[in-house]
């Protein structure tokens, strides 16, 4: 089956492009540049999109694609200036948009998993979110709604699923190679009272869920991609400070999470308690369903 991979250097794209390699698939990396993708992912067919939020990618990537895995966008755990929301907005919407007129030009109709994030849901407290709760109303929410909308705009018969991923653990950078640096100095503890919920995910998981929402035409519309067991901040920090061997009981004020990283802290102040229930009911099963276990594996593999 070949399957496209846009963001395909990234840590999910690169993950996913050898997990279809290795079961046989024929994966197709869209990357802006081809000759670093081919550094990172060795002999497998390569084509640039240089502009996602400007341009169509090349047709030759898209012919005769059965499914298309879009993973592309600037990364959203960064300062968010206005400048930054400018560049997070456009190469997430824009390439969707263009990424969307392109498969309605292609050969054929293939499956759309099209990434999305958790944070559509906004700040929930300690509430189950499924995917019919509704959206939020901060800066994410309002960037996620317009990402999805872009890619349920695909052309009839294209089967669109809409992947919202929580917190990737994962050894090759991500979230927890911004979580650890206190912890391992000793200064590490709850955020903000420590009450809001982490719906973390390991990358075996998106890696496993992503290829099992392209091979399940059950598959449709927003689906969780969450671990089951979501944590909250205090167990979160209890956790990383037992593995780590550390203190983690020094309490971080809210405003000093605020004044490191501006208006993106809300990423952290606000969390959400997502449900894996429909993912789960498609069939897929997880291979890390814990916190604790994960975070020793994304260690060990990192060591």
């Amino acid at each position: 089956m070949r399957v496209v991979v846009t963001g395909a250097t990234g840590t999910i794209g690169s993950a996913v492009v050898r997990a279809l390699a290795s079961r046989g698939d024929e994966p197709v990396a869209l990357t802006r540049d081809a000759a670093k993708a081919r550094g990172i992912l060795g002999t497998v067919e390569t084509h640039a999109w240089q502009e996602p939020a400007k341009g169509a990618p090349p047709a030759d990537a898209l012919r005769s694609a059965a499914a298309v895995i879009h993973l592309l966008g600037e990364p959203i755990a960064q300062r968010w200036t206005a400048e930054a929301k400018r560049d997070i907005r456009l190469s997430r919407v824009l390439s969707t948009r263009r990424l969307v007129a392109g498969i309605a030009a292609n050969d054929t109709l293939p499956t759309l998993v099209s990434q999305s994030a958790t944070g559509y849901y906004g700040p929930h407290g300690d509430e189950w979110l499924t995917e019919d709760s509704p959206p939020g109303h901060d800066f994410l929410a309002d960037l996620v709604v317009d990402w999805e909308r872009e890619a349920i705009a695909a052309p009839t018969g294209v089967r669109t699923v809409l992947a919202r991923t929580g917190v990737v653990l994962s050894p090759r950078g991500g979230a927890l190679s911004k979580m650890l640096p206190p912890f391992r100095i000793g200064v590490g503890g709850p955020i903000a009272g420590g009450r809001q919920y982490l719906p973390w995910i390991h990358i075996d998981d998106v890696v496993g869920a992503l290829l099992h929402l392209v091979d399940t035409p059950a598959a449709t519309g927003a689906v969780n991609v969450a671990a089951p067991n979501p944590v909250t901040n205090a167990e979160m920090s209890a956790v990383l400070g037992h593995v780590l061997h550390r203190p983690a009981v020094m309490p971080v004020p809210a405003f000093a999470i605020r004044a490191m990283y501006g208006e993106m802290a809300a990423t952290v102040l606000n969390g959400q308690r997502v449900s894996a229930a429909k993912l789960e009911r498609l069939g897929y099963i997880f291979a890390h369903t814990t916190f604790e276990s994960s975070v020793r594996v994304v260690l060990q593999a990192a060591a």
